[in-house]
């Protein structure tokens, strides 16, 4: 729990830096400017992106069934903008994360680390729509899209296949875990997001992001809102 206030008190920290003093400290040209500067080709319209975030993973079933609170998880991204001079463009991001699974009444749900089954990758794909306002020395982007959501339970470091699980072992709730992840659109999700970002170089840009992510499969299918994402972070752009 400290490393996590620790976590949120750098990112709060970063986002004021860019918010408030980071623009006095970076270069005061505008888009036309940068674009000017950006010599010709393909590769050279393209932004590769890195995401640094910290993300809620809400379970708002806790209370009533045998699960923990919403875990709080890092999660990298790696993505590319294209084209990156235009007011709408696209945004193809990948998202990592990882975390802990038990299987309890014909559900996955996140587990504490003295309760859990699985070890679960997670990787979040995302297509996003990018719309960009060119200010002087910034830009502020707005993104929305689809995503879907792949994961991947396996046994968790001590557990053993045979041991007791809620379908009889361990090993059988993990098949019922990785069964029932990609039932029912549960793996379609809708995001949404927003950052500022700083010119840094004619190249370089970077500042704070949120986004959200949106599980609108399981609210369909499952009238729950689980596994609904908000995060926020560094984004840098290059």
């Amino acid at each position: 729990m400290k490393e996590t206030k620790k976590l949120f008190s750098v990112i709060f920290f970063l986002c004021l830096f860019f918010i408030s003093g980071g623009s006095l400290l970076f270069s005061q040209e505008t888009a036309e400017d940068i674009t000017a500067e950006v010599p010709e080709g393909f590769i050279y319209t393209l932004d590769f992106i890195m995401q640094f975030e910290a993300g809620l993973f809400l379970n708002p079933e806790y209370t009533e069934l045998n699960s923990s609170p919403s875990p709080i998880n890092f999660e990298p991204s790696i993505g590319v903008l294209w084209p990156n001079y235009s007011h709408i463009a696209i945004q193809p991001i990948l998202t990592f994360f990882y975390m802990n699974h038990l299987w309890y009444q014909d559900r996955a749900l996140p587990a504490e680390i003295e309760n859990r089954t699985s070890t679960t990758l997670s990787f979040l794909l995302q297509v996003p729509a990018v719309f960009s306002v060119f200010l002087k020395g910034s830009r502020f982007q707005f993104t929305a899209g689809p995503a879907i959501m792949i994961r991947y339970a396996y046994l968790a470091h001590g557990v053993s296949a045979a041991d007791t699980g809620y379908t009889g072992s361990a090993a059988s709730d993990i098949t019922e875990m990785n069964r029932w992840f990609w039932e029912k659109g549960r793996w379609f999700y809708l995001t949404a997001g927003a950052d500022w970002l700083y010119h840094i170089t004619p190249q370089l840009r970077a500042g704070p992001v949120i986004n959200v992510s949106i599980p609108l499969g399981g609210l369909i299918s499952d009238k729950s809102a689980q596994g609904l994402l908000i995060s926020t972070g560094i984004k840098i752009c290059r």
